[in-house]
């Protein structure tokens, strides 16, 4: 397959929005202005609940498995293959649907790479939960775990020439976290969202 057309694919793929259909669906609002304002199965979980979030979660971790499995076989090069990954990303964070404003992109990336160091992820999702249940901060426990899987991929065989990739693609869910910042302070005013350190979301009474 050509390169361009896997990369618009991967784009494509990644810019279903869906946690702004799961939230419309199950209660008609439109996620980009509700609670912290951001296009993920976090504000979905907290803002229409559980149940939500987990189903708008584990379909966003569809899109990077499927850019996983359709890159494996039609990439051409690294370079092509981990493009696809980074499309998806970027398609996730500027769906053209939503006008740009998508979410961080946490989930398509650990489903990308869940393909390539499947181990890695898994343990790092442990840490996570681990993290989780000591802390309570969702911010902890997203460091620990998400900062613990680039090297648990390479004790569990990652390459040190494909280690700066899996960094690159993560990287990428930081840097909308920079261009989301102003917008979610306007959201989170809006809508009582509340979040100290060490405190997960709250709302205010």
């Amino acid at each position: 397959m050509n390169t361009v057309l896997l990369w618009a694919l991967s784009y494509l793929i990644g810019s279903i929005p869906f946690s702004y259909l799961v939230t419309r669906l199950a209660t008609g609002q439109d996620i980009r202005y509700i609670g912290e304002g951001n296009v993920g199965g976090r504000n979905v979980w907290h803002s229409v609940g559980p149940l939500y979030g987990a189903i708008a979660g584990l379909l966003d971790l569809s899109k990077g498995v499927a850019v996983f499995l359709l890159a494996s076989r039609q990439a051409t090069s690294e370079l092509a293959f981990y493009g696809a990954g980074a499309a998806a990303i970027l398609g996730h964070g500027f769906p053209f649907a939503l006008k740009g404003r998508g979410g961080k992109g946490i989930s398509v990336v650990v489903g990308f790479l869940l393909g390539i160091m499947p181990r890695a992820i898994i343990i790092g999702g442990v840490l996570f939960g681990i993290a989780w249940v000591i802390t309570r901060n969702f911010n902890v426990s997203a460091a620990v775990g998400l900062g613990s899987m680039p090297f648990l991929g390479l004790y569990f065989g990652l390459s040190l020439a494909d280690f700066p990739k899996v960094i690159a693609l993560m990287s990428l869910t930081g840097f909308k976290k920079i261009v989301d910042r102003p917008h979610e302070r306007r959201i989170r005013r809006q809508s009582g969202w509340f979040e100290p350190e060490g405190i997960i979301q709250r709302r205010r009474k």
